[in-house]
């Protein structure tokens, strides 16, 4: 949950800690919220953990998580949260599905699309990368060069 951004995030049913049942704060963008963790599963927050009741682990793979966000942004990416599906052309003379092909096909099981994010018209050189909890977009115009 931890993050730069002071943003504030309120959702409509209060969360609570998935092991100890304790109330997670209602701004999740808020500094006490800082050192949550949460599960993402389908674009949706499924639980979330207080930070008492974090494994060591746990914590660890969210520091990860936030140091890969921090580097991808700084090399222009856009972070998009699953379930997106990234794809070049337009809706006249479509392209290609750089991102999401298993979304698509959730898709076409389920007959269920209510909850993907379609991300349509990208430039041709457009980069997608898959990432924890989502995809970085990087635009031919904000990519650095390696």
């Amino acid at each position: 949950m931890s993050g730069k951004k002071r943003s504030r995030v309120r959702i409509g049913k209060r969360l609570r800690c998935h092991r100890c049942g304790c109330y997670a704060p209602r701004d999740l963008t808020s500094r006490a919220a800082e050192n949550w963790n949460g599960k993402w599963e389908d674009g949706r927050l499924v639980f979330v953990l207080c930070p008492p009741c974090q494994t060591p682990l746990e914590n660890a793979e969210a520091e990860a998580n936030d140091a890969e966000l921090a580097v991808a942004r700084a090399d222009g990416g856009q972070f998009l949260p699953d379930p997106v599906l990234c794809i070049t052309g337009t809706l006249e003379d479509p392209g290609t599905v750089l991102y999401g092909r298993d979304h698509l096909q959730r898709i076409s099981t389920a007959g269920q699309a209510e909850t993907v994010c379609l991300v349509p018209q990208l430039p041709a050189d457009t980069r997608c990368v898959p990432i924890a909890g989502g995809v970085m977009l990087y635009l031919p115009s904000q990519q650095t060069a390696p």
